[in-house]
């Protein structure tokens, strides 16, 4: 029988479209991305405030304008742009993506709702900012739009920032040659929510001394015959049998829903015999997000910020892949272990051996997280003194002043 608790969260509170410091000097920042929860989306509802937090971080202070990637933007908008701001960030988010409902993708190819006019008019710095190659396995090829688009954006791109060395290798076959140094690795800034909010480093840390077993364990079920295949009982039903392993060894399960149709797993995890509460994070605000994951003491899931928030939290991982972008990560990170095929014979035993580690010494576990989510902190540090010469080019160019609302 399930022991089901239902959280809802409710929708978020919708973000001003505008923001500004007040400061004299401010950089005048627009930001291209999918704002206020427009695809109801957990992981896209907190990552898109924490990419300004990042500059806001490490530049100081900026001053904001927010515009939706999916509006569509013309000529006339660049050439309004440049007169008013000191650059563009474009991301993050797996914005490399021909099919995500809600976008219109016929002017560009992918999510950025731009012609290659528009993008060619724009005078001002563009950063792109930790986007990702986030095509399905066995997925249709971008339309030849996306080629010109994408070749037009990296000339003009002051930093190009790719989430993992899988989405620049993937991107390198749309782009001419010369134009391949352009290219950084820019992880997901939910990789360092530990250092950006320390307020939610406090909560995961206060929570660890508690020394619980919650297990929070995420099912992804946009596109499933691209994820499953056409097995998908078969598939589904032996996650939901490491999950009841769990269970076994002592460990609380959570089911944490990005997406309502997550919930979708649920009817596997019934028949395996799990008891489980269920988060549902869909209409969540990013606040609620992070404190989700900051008390959690083990990630189990498929989606790409299942894997990413808990990572920044330094939280234990072990990602379920049924899309190659998730495998992306732990090769840069150099911690394949920390991924299980979702079709893999060995799911059962590999989930119940990080377990296994986490029970025996929690120490060294979280010791190893800390090592390698440094790292990504480290190379994000040195990303953005790039940004910060690219932008500060620009930045003594006197434009008209943007007002808040």
């Amino acid at each position: 029988m399930t022991l089901q608790t239902l959280t809802n969260y409710g929708p978020p509170a919708k973000l001003p479209m505008r923001t500004a410091t007040g400061k004299p000097g401010a950089k005048r920042l627009l930001h291209i991305g999918v704002h206020n929860s427009a695809n109801r989306n957990a992981g896209d509802t907190l990552l898109f405030p924490v990419v300004r937090k990042a500059f806001d971080t490490l530049l100081g202070p900026c001053d904001w304008e927010l515009r939706q990637a999916w509006e569509a933007f013309s000529v006339q908008d660049a050439l309004r742009i440049n007169r008013e701001f000191d650059g563009i960030v474009i991301g993050g988010g797996g914005l490399l993506l021909r099919d995500q409902a809600g976008s219109d993708v016929a002017r560009s190819g992918w999510q950025w709702n731009s012609s290659v006019p528009a993008v060619q008019a724009i005078k001002i710095p563009v950063v792109v900012f930790a986007i990702g190659y986030n095509r399905f396995r066995g997925q249709d090829d971008f339309d030849p739009v996306f080629t010109e688009h994408i070749r037009a954006l990296a000339l003009k791109a002051a930093f190009f920032g790719l989430r993992n060395t899988g989405s620049i290798n993937a991107l390198k076959h749309y782009l001419l040659s010369e134009q391949f140094d352009v290219l950084r690795r820019q992880y997901c800034p939910t990789n360092v929510l530990w250092q950006l909010y320390p307020e939610y480093r406090e909560i995961a840390m206060l929570h660890d001394a508690k020394e619980e077993r919650i297990l929070a364990f995420n099912a992804a079920f946009d596109r499933s015959s691209l994820r499953f295949g056409p097995d998908v009982d078969s598939v589904l039903g032996n996650v939901a049998s490491a999950i009841r392993a769990a269970q076994d060894r002592g460990w609380k399960i959570v089911v944490a829903a990005h997406k309502t149709m997550d919930r979708g797993f649920e009817p596997y995890l019934d028949s395996a015999g799990v008891h489980y509460d269920t988060a549902d994070l869909t209409d969540a605000g990013p606040e609620e997000v992070m404190a989700f994951y900051a008390r959690v003491d083990f990630a189990f899931g498929m989606r790409g910020h299942a894997q990413m928030i808990p990572f920044g939290l330094r939280r234990p991982i072990l990602s379920i892949i049924s899309h190659d972008k998730m495998r992306f990560l732990l090769d840069d990170i150099e911690r394949q272990d920390w991924g299980v095929e979702v079709d893999s014979p060995e799911l059962v035993e590999r989930l119940e051996g990080a377990l296994v580690a986490i029970e025996k010494d929690r120490l060294a576990v979280h010791a190893d997280i800390a090592l390698a989510q440094q790292k990504v902190w480290a190379e994000t540090e040195a990303n953005f003194r790039m940004i910060e010469l690219a932008l500060a080019a620009n930045h003594s160019n006197p434009r008209k002043m943007v007002c808040p609302n």
